[in-house]
């Protein structure tokens, strides 16, 4: 007489040698897809559109405090830091589109290499956080972290002499820029930037504007103390 082994059992051995194999193939691809995608390739020449009032794009003036809007009222371009060859600052470099600049991406560095007065500035994206006792200096402390296909960087540590734009929008040494690079396309960054300065301004205020890659290269450019516009420029406001 025939003995049949049942159905139930064959399964639950079959079970008992797959299991293990089952496991083993959802760990593995669990790991895998808990694995940051890797961030966007920003590197390349690109240029935003000349932007020499802030508050256009914002739609408006800036909030100001009643010592910012002052201050706004007695400046006028021919005080403008740029027309005695200072350095630019990191927010007026981006939008100062008449040069481009150049984005160099490595893991740990976002560095922004801008033809303005051949400056540059450095975003490290190493995980690592401020400074405690950083000094004031032209372009701050600016450290980045990925979100997606956005680099988020955060600066601090600026100093007051650099303009926000042509029109004479300035801050002080606590300004703190947020920023956010989304790359768009191959060829297309949104840009948005929140300045936050209680001295100046009563609260945070935040502007978009879109960087397109350039097929070009970034230029070589000096200003000298010899430099003569800043003697033709005349008071527009009154």
């Amino acid at each position: 007489m025939k003995k049949y082994i049942r159905a139930p059992v064959v399964c639950a051995a079959a079970m008992y040698f797959l299991l293990p194999f089952l496991f083993a193939c959802r760990s593995r691809t669990a790991s895998v897809s808990s694995q940051p995608a890797a961030p966007p390739d920003f590197n390349g020449v690109w240029s935003a559109p000349f932007t020499p009032d802030i508050s256009k794009p914002l739609g408006h003036q800036p909030p100001f405090t009643p010592y910012g809007a002052e201050r706004f009222e007695k400046e006028d371009e021919i005080d403008d830091p740029l027309t005695q060859c200072l350095p630019i600052g990191p927010a007026r470099g981006i939008q100062a589109g008449i040069m481009p600049f150049q984005i160099v991406q490595t893991p740990s560095v976002f560095a922004i290499l801008f033809e303005n007065q051949h400056t540059f500035r450095i975003i490290n994206t190493d995980g690592r956080s401020h400074p405690k006792d950083a000094d004031p200096t032209w372009f701050g402390d600016s450290i980045g972290k990925w979100e997606g296909d956005t680099l988020v960087v955060d600066t601090i540590g600026l100093n007051e002499r650099t303009w926000l734009d042509t029109a004479g929008h300035e801050h002080s040494d606590q300004l703190h820029l947020t920023e956010r690079f989304q790359k768009i396309d191959e060829n297309s960054i949104k840009w948005t930037v929140t300045f936050e300065d209680s001295k100046f301004f009563t609260e945070p205020w935040s502007v978009t504007l879109p960087i397109a890659r350039q097929n070009t290269n970034i230029m070589s450019y000096s200003c000298e103390e010899n430099e003569k516009d800043r003697a033709h420029l005349r008071r527009a406001k009154k």
